[in-house]
């Protein structure tokens, strides 16, 4: 299987997924309506679009097929794979801003990018839009650190 139809077949996955978490929302009752729902459709809708855009413009690109290679990159991968989970461990005591402060530029890193000007900028702007949309127009409130 070439690495293109798979990204294809998994972002139609998405927005597959993506609508029916939409459709979920219909049968909230009562004040989950006005609550939780707005919040699962904004996620819903984020992400169904993000995806179509995302495949659209897999539509678009003419690249050569590659043949897809799941084991030239396993040392990258299980990094990854260990920086999420040391970010799931440190969620619960620490709170969401504190370890995703420390995440983002660390996988940053395992992923090539090495311009620490770009991903401090990155980092600050990725915890500031989920402050802005969770916090303050959504009223998510985000777990903190319990020092």
């Amino acid at each position: 299987m070439s690495r293109n139809i798979l990204d294809r077949l998994l972002l139609a996955g998405f927005i597959g997924l993506a609508v029916l978490l939409y459709l979920s929302t219909a049968d909230y009752s009562g004040i989950a309506q006005k609550t939780s729902a707005k919040y699962v459709r904004f996620l819903a809708v984020s992400f169904g679009g993000l995806g179509a855009i995302q495949l659209l413009l897999s539509l678009r690109n003419r690249a050569a097929d590659e043949r897809l290679d799941l084991f030239g990159r396993a040392g990258r991968f299980f990094g990854l794979l260990a920086g999420l989970v040391a970010f799931a461990l440190a969620f619960e005591p620490l709170g969401f801003f504190i370890p995703a402060a420390v995440f983002i530029p660390v996988i940053a890193v395992l992923l090539g990018y090495r311009n620490p000007v770009v991903i401090g900028l990155s980092t600050a702007g990725v915890l500031a839009a989920v402050w802005l949309i969770f916090v303050q127009l959504l009223s998510v409130n985000l777990p903190g650190p319990s020092f």
